[in-house]
């Protein structure tokens, strides 16, 4: 049976499956072979932006489904604002990589799973802010294999 013989709904299921599905580049071979901007994580202090914790990836992971799961906190109550989400592929110069994952990004966090990265060490800044302009950012370190 083709698309075309689906009903609308059934096709926008079909259509959805096939893109969640097809894994992306979040990192490309081009990308990966610029130069490192390497940071080492530091603690500048106390902060009144948002907390950020990251579950994966983490240590050495598969470089075909690499998930990318961080969880945002508010701080005193103040609403994170999802649009202030960016995260950076830390080369030189700088790979803004937050229109790639724009559409996995909320107010609680980033969920994404089955990206695909080169082999290598790999370092992204993920940033967020809240809804009084507080800011906050992390390293993520991992190596793909």
């Amino acid at each position: 049976m083709t698309i075309s013989r689906l009903s609308t709904p059934a096709a926008l299921l079909c259509l959805f499956v096939a893109t969640q599905s097809a894994a992306f580049n979040l990192i490309t071979e081009d990308e990966a072979r610029l130069p490192s901007a390497y940071q080492e994580g530091k603690r500048a202090g106390l902060t009144r932006g948002p907390g950020i914790d990251v579950a994966s990836p983490a240590g050495t992971v598969q470089k075909n489904g690499v998930a990318l799961k961080v969880q945002f906190k508010s701080r005193g109550g103040v609403a994170i604002d999802p649009k202030t989400v960016r995260v950076v592929y830390m080369k030189n110069p700088a790979v803004d990589l937050t229109d790639r994952i724009r559409t996995h990004v909320s107010g609680t966090g980033i969920e994404l799973d089955g990206a695909q990265v080169p082999t290598g060490a790999h370092q992204l800044r993920v940033e967020v802010g809240d809804a009084e302009g507080r800011v906050s950012s992390k390293l993520v370190d991992f190596n793909a294999q």
